[in-house]
């Protein structure tokens, strides 16, 4: 695992020092899934924690600005600017998160090479909060058999249902599942566009915060 600084490095200066939301970018469904999917061929915490460290602690900055959009990030828009986290920050971020110094800057890197195997709970909450992961993919004694429903396909939900999955996603509701979906409303069609309506109104209005991409 590659620890040394590069161009790209984040400074601490340029993120929040506000942890209330993680700063690197939402996934789509699809991304979601993958990055399930390869967390649970790994069989140690080591090697998930290393695998998230040097493959999903990036971050996007447009004009000053942290762009969570994964669309606008894969439209590459003039001035968009790739960031990497490393593990300091990380620790930091989690730190701030948990409101207590229990996890040290190095402690880390004791996990992701093995030398230290479970992790607390407000820690693997705070990791989890700021991968934008399921907390039960950092501790590999959970049979993958239980977490199926991180891999539930939204593309088998009817149409109203999926755009409202889509639009939760994207808006920053990662803890849905599908099937988590197909419960809100039930049979009440009404409530279930009325709901919808809300969840476009919010996009239209986090839209109109990101700047233009031109």
């Amino acid at each position: 695992m590659s620890m040394a600084d590069d161009a790209n490095a984040t400074r601490a200066e340029e993120l929040n020092d506000e942890p209330a939301e993680s700063p690197l970018p939402l996934r789509t469904r699809a991304a979601q899934i993958e990055l399930t999917s390869t967390l649970l061929s790994l069989d140690t915490l080591a090697e998930r924690l290393s695998h998230l460290i040097d493959n999903e602690s990036f971050c996007y900055l447009r004009r000053g600005e942290l762009v969570f959009d994964p669309e606008v990030i894969a439209e590459k828009p003039r001035g968009l600017k790739q960031k990497r986290i490393y593990p300091p920050k990380i620790a930091s971020w989690v730190e701030q998160r948990t409101g207590t110094s229990s996890f040290s800057r190095t402690m880390i890197y004791n996990y992701a090479a093995g030398k230290a195997r479970n992790l607390r709970a407000p820690v693997a909450l705070a990791l989890a909060a700021f991968w934008r992961i399921d907390a039960r993919l950092l501790d590999p004694s959970v049979p993958a058999s239980q977490l199926e429903d991180l891999l539930d396909d939204p593309n088998e939900l009817d149409d109203l249902n999926r755009r409202t999955y889509e639009l939760m996603n994207k808006i920053g509701f990662t803890g849905v599942r599908p099937r988590e979906v197909e419960t809100l409303g039930q049979d009440d069609v009404v409530h279930r566009r009325a709901f919808l309506e809300i969840l476009q109104a919010i996009d239209r209005s986090r839209s109109s915060d990101q700047p233009p991409s031109s």
